[in-house]
């Protein structure tokens, strides 16, 4: 996990390492505490930087390891203390205490954000749907685009709008069984005309985005399987909520759909 894992060794390995070197200099640990949290932020730099998990699962390693070095030389006596006896005072504890509860709240929301939620704490914490199945995916039949593009490009979404409205394609479908991370399940496309015929011969790609790191993404060719059903076996790689774009071509007609989709722990 981006948050845990880092933010597990430095809040063990810092202060083993912090008593070590104090029992060798027990006068100086507010000075190791300190470069014991500088050494803990430069040697989880590289790591960001090649995996990349985003700027609040950096912000908030970064505040673990920063507090644990704090808290250590917090409760360390000065250099030219009269005693070398430890002391905490109840004004630092409240607030190391609130922020402490704090990055622990948003550490479960960040991962619940990443991996989602599991399908047995998902049936524990939810309520049970009311009045009907579940649909797992839906495609409100709108171009994907972001509003907030130049306006020329806009205005060729605003067109290629009109032109997908005016052509009334249907698509329906979604996934064949309950989608599962880490196995292979069936997503199928259905596409017909404004007329209800089976549109052939298309190409059809899925692409499947996560809101929480662009790095899971992964695009999906989809075959066609019979007159306008269009098929693919999907893996995806973690559960949760994914971002589902289905892109069908063909000829000069470029029909363009999101949804979005559930997928269940192992």
């Amino acid at each position: 996990m981006p948050v845990l894992m880092p933010a597990g060794i430095g809040v063990i390995l810092i202060p083993i390492l912090f008593f070590l070197l104090r029992g060798r200099f027990p006068t100086a640990g507010r000075q190791i505490a300190f470069i014991l949290g500088v050494l803990a932020l430069a040697a989880y730099a590289p790591f960001a930087i090649l995996r990349w998990p985003g700027i609040d699962v950096v912000a908030m390693v970064s505040a673990v390891l920063v507090m644990t070095a704090f808290i250590l030389g917090l409760i360390s006596p000065p250099r030219n203390a009269a005693a070398e006896k430890m002391t905490f005072h109840a004004g630092p504890a409240t607030i190391i205490a609130f922020f402490a509860v704090i990055i622990l709240l948003n550490s479960i929301f960040l991962t619940l954000a990443t991996n989602g939620l599991s399908a047995g704490a998902a049936k524990q914490l939810l309520p049970e749907p009311q009045g009907g199945p579940v649909a797992t995916s839906f495609f409100p039949g709108t171009v994907a685009h972001d509003f907030q593009e130049k306006y020329s490009e806009f205005r060729a979404y605003d067109q290629a709008l009109e032109e997908q409205s005016r052509r009334g394609w249907q698509v329906g479908r979604g996934w064949v069984d309950d989608p599962v991370a880490g196995k292979e399940t069936p997503f199928r496309v259905e596409v017909r005309d404004a007329e209800g015929e089976p549109v052939a011969d298309a190409e059809v790609t899925a692409s499947f985005m996560r809101p929480a790191s662009d790095r899971l993404d992964f695009d999906q060719v989809l075959t066609e399987v019979g007159p306008g059903l269009y098929q693919a076996m999907v893996e995806p790689s973690h559960p949760g909520r994914w971002e589902v774009m289905v892109d069908i071509t063909r000829g000069e007609a470029t029909h363009t759909l999101r949804g979005w989709t559930d997928v269940a722990d192992r």
